[in-house]
């Protein structure tokens, strides 16, 4: 089945563009990485749009670790919940209409900005985390920047999904602009996961001052799509899902067998979550026990990656992985380290499997409990070893090798220096060995490592914000 209601958030969305005044003067894109020299590098048709959403998903999340509690804290930064804080969030809205002017055409996302062929599947999942900003406006509001965090992401978020749940969904499957089922299934889960977690946030005590504010008409016609009916395309995809699902293998068999990207397993699972939150809390029994077979399985599939006697090495995890008896093997003699951190974003970023707080299903802590613990001493195990093997030139690079941990491709990318900081800011206290400033005093060990982790945090940031984000004109970009 495919939903058709789309007038009322376009005519929405064309209004609030009209409102916000166009694109903000100063930023002029995104480059694609840097040269050896350190000059900016641009794609030959522009602006990519996997550049500039993954670059929005890694201002959201330095300008949300600039507060008080965090990079803010007075035993480190104090002075960057201030002016720093303010313009980072400034910047991300400018990029946002940028993006929004030269990529998108009624949700319809351009692979760059002069040309005409659809973006990868992996930019619609990336531009879904836009609601990550939306929906953290309250930490900006001591800058005075509530309403506009508040409102000029909607419509951009709206003509997405109306895109994505009308245009690209099917029976059950998400069409790829590539063709692959894998992509289609992968990053159309990861790319729905925001309208569930919209409809989640508007029920649940936690979304009572801000999405609880609107009626469930007056949500649906933003999103294109009601809540049941979000239910419906769940258990579709569901269904669809089962069908693919191998035991023995332990993965999904689609069109690439058993062996899957380690950036189609994050946004997988992510995906899964907001298939199971759906099912779980507004479906019926049949519903219910859907949700849990796929908090099992996204679960298990987690598990085999992050496993201490599986895939991952100090200084990474592969770029490919096969399946076979529930474990995971590499399947790849390199580490992709953008691929390597949007994983550890992914799994511990937004509304990922461990955001389990009052409302929700709260499935993986009753029928995985273990899992916690283990992915966050897998996130440590990654991030001390980006310490020790992946910023030796400050910067980190785009492949390690696998087989043991140097560098095999040290140009500069966007895709990975954003990665990067949306893994540090997200994942950081998923384990135990860094933590706030805050923490810091009583343990001099745990702080010298996350000092650490925070100045590569904030120098991959400030990297985004000075060279990467393109502006007009002479001066040093706000840091």
């Amino acid at each position: 089945m495919i939903f058709t209601k789309k007038s009322r958030s376009f005519a929405l969305a064309a209004a609030f563009l009209l409102a916000s005044g166009g694109v903000q003067a100063g930023v002029t894109g995104v480059a694609a990485g840097l040269d050896a020299d350190g000059g900016v590098l641009m794609d030959a048709d522009g602006m990519a749009a996997a550049d500039a959403f993954a670059t929005l998903g890694a201002l959201t999340v330095k300008g949300r670790l600039m507060r008080s509690s965090e990079v803010g804290h007075e035993g480190y930064r104090p002075e960057a919940s201030g002016k720093p804080m303010q313009a980072v969030a400034e910047t991300w809205l400018a990029l946002l209409e940028r993006a929004h002017a030269d990529l998108l055409e009624q949700g319809r996302m351009r692979s760059h900005a002069d040309a005409d062929a659809e973006a990868a599947p992996a930019a619609y999942a990336d531009a879904a985390y836009l609601y990550h900003m939306h929906h953290s406006a309250g930490r900006f509001e001591h800058l005075g920047l509530y309403d506009d965090l508040t409102h000029r992401p909607s419509p951009v978020i709206s003509v997405l999904t109306n895109h994505l749940v009308n245009e690209r969904y099917a029976d059950g499957s998400f069409h790829a602009a590539n063709d692959s089922a894998a992509d289609g299934f992968a990053y159309g889960l990861d790319a729905l996961h925001d309208s569930a977690y919209a409809w989640v946030r508007q029920d649940k005590p936690g979304g009572a001052d801000d999405m609880g504010r609107m009626e469930l008409d007056v949500l649906a016609g933003w999103m294109g799509h009601s809540r049941e009916d979000l239910v419906g395309i769940a258990r579709e995809i569901a269904d669809h899902a089962d069908a693919a699902w191998d035991d023995e293998a332990g993965i999904y068999l689609l069109d690439q067998g058993a062996e899957w990207s380690l950036d189609q397993l994050g946004a997988m699972l992510r995906g899964h979550k907001g298939l199971y939150e759906m099912l779980y809390l507004y479906g019926d029994t049949d519903d219910q026990a859907r949700a849990e077979t796929l908090a099992d399985r996204a679960a298990a599939i987690a598990g085999a990656v992050v496993a201490s006697d599986g895939p991952m090495r100090d200084w990474g995890l592969p770029a490919r992985l096969k399946f076979d008896g529930g474990k995971a093997r590499a399947a790849s003699d390199r580490v992709d380290v953008a691929a390597q951190w949007r994983f550890v974003h992914q799994l511990t970023g937004g509304f990922s499997l461990f955001r389990e707080r009052d409302g929700t299903s709260g499935l993986i802590a009753k029928r995985a409990p273990e899992l916690g613990a283990q992915v966050g001493e897998a996130v440590d195990r990654l991030l001390l070893g980006a310490l020790e093997y992946q910023l030796e030139s400050g910067t980190v690079p785009a492949a390690l090798s696998y087989g043991d941990g140097s560098v095999a491709d040290p140009s500069v990318t966007t895709r990975a220096v954003a990665a990067f900081v949306k893994a540090v800011g997200n994942g950081y206290r998923a384990g135990s060995a860094f933590d706030r400033p805050g923490a810091w005093e009583d343990d001099e060990r745990l702080a010298t490592r996350s000092r650490a982790l925070y100045d590569a945090f904030l120098a991959h940031g400030e990297l985004l914000t000075g060279q990467l984000v393109l502006r007009d004109g002479p001066g040093a970009a706000p840091r």
